[in-house]
């Protein structure tokens, strides 16, 4: 069966303070338990002194009156009431006893006459059935030249020890099981108190859905553990009300993106189809198709791209990866295209520059960043290339001298299926996603890019990342 946290809480709460109760239980009794011996020890020991001077004359033999409890108590001052004393010869029959005693005697085990015959007291515990223990000494008198001449016994009751330990455990167990039923409210209301930010956090979780991802839990104080776990989920709602919104962005976009191509091939075949067989305007017609097919296939490999960029980055193949080579092969590449369109290219610097990376994607972020800039660079314009090492970064840069970016467009540059100028863009064949792709390529090595430009000024982007360990 499961428990809620807050009835967990209030157990180990309750359970604690109960292991604590015996503890200090067990310690204190333990303490007074050891001073009540500590002094009734002392009290008979003082006792069993006295005694011999008043059971043995002058010449070593046993001496016993009597009113032998009488005398103890007038001439040397022994106290017998609430003492138990008891006489033994060396060979432990017992010779005389206190009235305290009655009918009762103290015994005397071999372990404990054996002490004696050693000379050795000893202290015991005597439980009597019926009646309370009785702590006794067994005291040997020896004398030089005779050895062991008697045994000397005082017992004391407990009785008064007993009773107060009877009574504090009554009082320790109804004490106990009553602060532990306080306890146990007073744990469960504070339990009960400290959790309730966590069930409300839980009935708004459950209400956010995609409809009213808008929608946060409200905090009350950042700076505890539930602030924190509150901020933490706000937080994560909020990342998810984002995704949310790029992925129906990006639905629209490529549902969009798709439809053009697709409605234009669609009344070039009808046109086809009500054409009289004239084989120069089929010929226009198919190769009309195929330019739509083209830049439908070219959307759908961006977005396979894209698609396998957001894998990569939890699994990605890093290699070392030679920037200013890369450099030349794109430069070489590009060298004719770029002649072609009435473009100067040329690599303005180009130094060493290692970086940990997958080298097709590196391939791929610089061939789409050098083809924007010659698609949107007019004829006789420029671009220039650089790669060069800046402290821990390698930096690549495109700059051109083409038509620019508008200012309100430049945060945009890099959403997906954003176009600055969308009849320059679908003049290029372009769908808007080159600039995204390479914002995925570069983020997934830990690198960033940026772009600076202005209208009709030109363009620049620059594209940092971190350098290989030990280049």
């Amino acid at each position: 069966m499961a428990f809620s946290i807050r009835t967990r809480l209030t157990f180990w709460y309750v359970s604690l303070l109960m292991i604590s109760f015996l503890s200090m239980g067990a310690i204190f009794s333990y303490s007074l338990y050891s001073t009540f011996i500590t002094r009734i020890d002392a009290q008979i020991s003082s006792v069993a002194d006295m005694l011999p001077h008043t059971v043995i004359n002058p010449k070593g033999q046993l001496f016993l009156p009597g009113d032998f409890a009488i005398m103890l108590e007038r001439f040397f001052g022994i106290r017998t009431s609430g003492n138990h004393i008891q006489i033994l010869e060396p060979h432990g029959k017992v010779v005389a006893v206190s009235s305290g005693l009655g009918k009762l005697t103290l015994p005397l085990d071999k372990e404990t006459y054996a002490n004696a015959i050693k000379g050795v007291s000893t202290f015991e515990t005597i439980k009597q059935r019926g009646q309370f223990s009785v702590r006794m000494i067994s005291r040997p008198v020896i004398l030089k030249g005779r050895g062991l001449v008697a045994i000397v016994q005082v017992g004391s009751s407990l009785e008064l020890m007993e009773e107060v330990f009877r009574s504090l455990f009554y009082i320790f167990i109804f004490g106990a099981a009553a602060s532990l039923v306080i306890a146990g409210v007073i744990g469960w209301f504070l339990a009960r108190k400290a959790l309730g930010p966590v069930t409300a956090i839980t009935a708004t979780a459950r209400r956010i859905g995609a409809e009213n991802l808008n929608e946060r839990i409200e905090v009350d104080n950042r700076g505890d553990e539930i602030g924190k776990l509150a901020t933490t989920v706000n937080e994560m709602i909020e990342r998810l009300e984002d995704s949310f919104k790029q992925i129906k962005q990006f639905s629209a976009d490529a549902s969009h993106e798709l439809k053009t191509p697709l409605t234009i091939l669609k009344g070039e075949m009808e046109i086809a189809l009500r054409g009289h067989g004239d084989a120069e305007f089929m010929r226009e017609v198919i190769e009309s198709s195929l330019e739509e097919v083209d830049r439908m296939s070219g959307i759908v490999k961006s977005l396979l791209d894209l698609t396998k960029i957001g894998v990569e980055k939890e699994a990605a193949t890093l290699e070392q990866v030679h920037l200013e080579i890369v450099l030349m092969e794109r430069f070489e590449h590009f060298k004719r295209f770029a002649l072609d369109r009435g473009v100067t290219l040329k690599v303005v610097k180009n130094e060493p520059a290692v970086v940990e990376a997958d080298p097709l994607r590196i391939g791929q972020l610089f061939y789409n960043l050098i083809d924007n800039a010659i698609k949107y660079t007019g004829k006789g314009g420029q671009v220039e290339l650089s790669v060069y090492k800046e402290k821990e970064k390698a930096v690549f840069k495109v700059k051109d001298t083409g038509v620019g970016i508008m200012s309100e467009d430049l945060p945009h540059v890099f959403d997906r299926f954003y176009r600055v100028d969308k009849a320059r863009t679908r003049e290029a064949g372009g769908a808007g996603l080159g600039l995204s792709i390479c914002k995925e390529i570069v983020e997934t090595y830990g690198g960033t890019i940026s772009v600076e430009s202005s209208h009709g000024a030109g363009t620049l982007f620059t594209v940092t990342l971190p350098l290989a360990s030990g280049s």
